[in-house]
C-alpha cells in the first residue's frame, strides 16, 4: 500500500513564562501603602525582574508513515503531545520545524466544541462541514439521511447546536466527520463522550470506512477502545515518538510502563498485621516471568500483632488495566482461618498450569478483617509476566487478546 501520511522530523516549541519571585505576605498597613507608592515606579522594570521565558518542546523530531486503510492509534500520557500531533496534522497549528505531507481529504474531530458554528443549526452545520471539505451541496444531499440517521439527532436538527449536549454534538460531529467520505479521518478522544451503544456504533463505521481503504489516526486513554478501533499504534512519550507496533504490542508496552514496574518494598506495617515477605515461584525459584505449562506457587508471611475475628487474607489477580481477573482468599476454602491468633504464619497457594493467557498482570496481597478496609490497601502489589501455553493457540507468545484465562470444557467430538 501507499503511505498517505509522511511526518519528517516534526517539532513544536512553546515559550512559557515563569515568575522568578513570589510575593511575600503583607499587613494592611504594608500593602496599602505599597500600593500608594507603587503609582510612582516604573512597572517595566518589575516586570522584566519577575518573569523569564523558557521553551518548552510539546513536540521533537517526530518521524512516521501512515499506509492507506490503517487504523492507527497515537497513545500516550496526559501531556504527552498527542492533541499537538493531532492539531499540527489538521492544520490547526503550525509545527516549528519539519514536514507533513498527506494525500486526500482529511476530516478532523479534535474535541468537543470544535467543527461547528454554536450559532448554526445541526442542519446547516452538516452542509458547512460538507462545504469546508470541498463538497457541493448536491454530494452533502446524498449523504444527509445518513448522517442524520446515525447521529440520532432528527429531532434537534433546527436547533441551533449551541443548546446540544456533549454527547448530543459528539455524535453528529462523528456522523458528517465519517459520511462525508473522507479520505483520512482524525479523532481525539472524543468518542468516550458517547454512550456505549453509539461508540460500538462508532467503532463498526471504523472498521468499514478502513475497509473502503480510508484511514484513522485516533487517540484515546482507553486501551479497550484502541485495541477495538486500531490495528497499529505508536507511543508519544515526553513528545518522542517510538516505532510503530502492532496494537497489542504497543498497548502492552505502554501499560507497563504506566503502573508500578518494581515489587513492593517490604515489610509493611500496621497496627494489627505486619506483611513480611511476599513468593511468586516456579519450581522453587523467583522470578518475575512464569511458564505458562506449570503451576505458579504463592507465599505469603505475615505477622498477626493481636487476635483478629473475620480475618481474611489472599490475593487478587489483575491485568495492568487494573481488570480483575480472579480473587482468592483462606476464609473462601478454610472458614477457621477466619479466627486468627498473634503469632507469624505463612500461607500458601498455587495458580494451576495453564490457567492464564499470555501477558502481564499484577498480584494484590488483600489483608482485613470482614467489613473493614484493606490494610494494606495498594500498597502490596507485585507485577508478574506469564508465557504462552504450548498446549494452546500460541498466534501471539506475549500479548494475546483472547481474554485472561484459559478454559478448558473437555470438548467431546461425535461422528454421526
Amino acid at each position: 500500500m501507499s503511505n498517505v501520511i509522511v511526518v519528517d522530523q516534526l517539532s513544536k516549541s512553546y515559550q512559557l513564562a515563569h515568575r522568578s519571585k513570589r510575593p511575600q505576605k503583607q499587613s494592611l498597613r504594608e500593602a496599602v501603602t505599597g500600593s500608594f507608592f507603587s503609582l510612582f515606579k516604573r512597572p517595566e522594570a518589575e516586570v522584566r525582574a519577575e518573569e523569564t521565558q523558557e521553551t518548552f518542546w510539546a513536540l521533537k523530531d517526530v518521524s512516521f508513515e501512515v499506509e492507506q486503510g490503517e487504523r492507527l492509534a497515537i497513545v500516550g500520557r496526559n501531556g504527552a503531545g498527542k492533541s499537538t500531533l493531532l492539531k499540527i496534522l489538521s492544520r490547526v497549528v503550525s509545527p516549528t520545524s519539519g514536514t507533513v505531507r498527506y494525500r486526500g481529504r482529511m476530516s478532523s474531530l479534535l474535541e468537543v466544541g470544535t467543527g461547528f458554528h454554536p450559532e448554526l443549526t445541526g442542519r446547516e452545520n452538516i452542509y458547512l462541514s460538507g462545504a469546508v471539505l470541498g463538497m457541493s451541496q448536491a454530494e452533502v444531499r446524498q449523504k444527509f439521511d445518513a448522517v442524520v440517521d446515525f447521529a440520532e439527532v432528527e429531532k434537534f436538527l433546527d436547533t441551533p447546536v449551541k443548546h446540544y449536549s456533549s454527547g448530543m454534538y459528539v455524535r453528529l460531529a462523528f456522523s458528517v466527520s465519517a459520511f462525508l467520505e473522507p479520505d483520512i479521518l482524525v479523532l481525539d478522544e472524543v468518542l468516550s463522550v458517547g454512550d456505549a451503544n453509539f461508540q460500538r456504533k462508532s467503532q463498526k463505521k471504523m472498521r468499514e470506512l478502513a475497509a473502503e481503504g480510508r484511514t484513522v489516526l485516533f487517540v484515546s486513554h482507553s486501551m479497550g477502545a484502541v485495541r477495538e478501533m486500531c490495528d497499529t499504534a505508536i507511543i508519544l512519550d515526553g513528545g518522542r515518538v517510538s516505532e510503530k507496533q502492532t496494537v497489542d504490542v504497543a498497548v502492552g508496552s505502554y501499560l507497563r510502563h504506566s503502573v508500578r514496574t518494581e515489587s513492593a518494598t517490604l515489610p509493611l506495617f500496621t497496627e494489627e498485621v505486619d506483611l513480611l515477605a511476599v513468593e511468586l515461584s516456579q519450581d522453587g525459584l523467583p522470578h518475575t516471568e512464569y511458564d505458562g505449562d506449570k503451576p505458579l506457587d504463592v507465599a505469603i508471611a505475615f505477622k498477626i500483632r493481636h487476635t483478629l475475628d473475620n480475618f481474611r487474607i489472599g490475593f487478587y489477580i489483575k491485568t495492568v488495566m487494573g481488570e480483575l481477573v480472579t480473587r482468592a482468599l483462606l476464609a473462601d476454602w478454610d472458614s477457621a482461618a477466619e479466627d486468627a491468633s498473634i503469632g507469624e504464619c505463612v500461607v500458601r497457594a498455587t495458580i494451576p498450569a495453564r490457567f492464564l493467557i499470555a501477558g502481564s498482570y499484577v498480584l494484590e496481597v488483600h489483608c482485613s478483617r470482614f467489613g473493614i478496609g484493606d490494610f494494606f490497601a495498594d500498597a502490596a502489589s507485585f507485577p508478574f509476566r506469564m508465557r504462552a501455553s504450548t498446549l494452546y493457540n500460541t498466534q501471539h507468545a506475549n500479548e494475546q487478546t483472547f481474554g485472561f484465562v484459559y478454559l478448558n470444557p473437555n470438548w467431546r467430538l461425535e461422528r454421526v
